[in-house]
């Protein structure tokens, strides 16, 4: 009896396993099935909604064209703000050169002025010394004759003096 019962009990194990598998391949093939539907439900809504779905990327592209063309256009307006500022600013560079150049003749012209002036300067300067000099030259060379022949005269005096004393 035990022998019956441990093969009743296998062949129900057995029995339980198959069913159990049975189910499982049940199960997996109707999964499948739905799984494969619906991808085909999928694929011919998409293909009757590929018009819709043209149409929009359609738009999309048309404003993406718009919105480029209007960057293109802003960018023109700028690079012809940037060429007529450069040209500006190039136009008073050289203008500024210009001057510049123009003050810096002026410039070499001035201090050439001022060299012939102080060399005149210096000229009258010196001049005016030897002037000085010259006369306080002759001043003294004057006070000294001066001087010279009032000594002369003293001792001249002097002598007339102590000889009438003597004689």
């Amino acid at each position: 009896m035990t022998a019956i019962r441990k093969i009743a009990s296998a062949a129900g194990r057995a029995r339980a396993l198959l069913l159990t598998a049975a189910c499982a391949v049940f199960l997996f093939a109707h999964a499948s099935s739905e799984a494969a539907a619906a991808t085909m439900y999928d694929k011919f809504k998409d293909i009757y909604q590929t018009p819709e779905k043209v149409q929009e990327l359609q738009e999309q592209y048309i404003e993406s064209q718009q919105k480029l063309q209007e960057q293109s256009e802003e960018l023109n307006r700028r690079t012809e703000e940037m060429k007529s500022q450069t040209e500006q600013y190039l136009a008073e560079t050289q203008a500024l050169n210009e001057r510049n150049k123009a003050l810096a003749e002026q410039n070499d012209a001035l201090n050439a002025q001022l060299a012939a002036m102080a060399e005149k300067q210096r000229a009258r300067a010196a001049l005016t010394r030897k002037t000085i000099y010259g006369v306080a030259a002759v001043l003294g060379l004057g006070l000294l004759y001066l001087l010279t022949i009032r000594l002369w005269r003293y001792s001249v005096w002097r002598r007339q003096r102590s000889g009438s004393w003597r004689t």
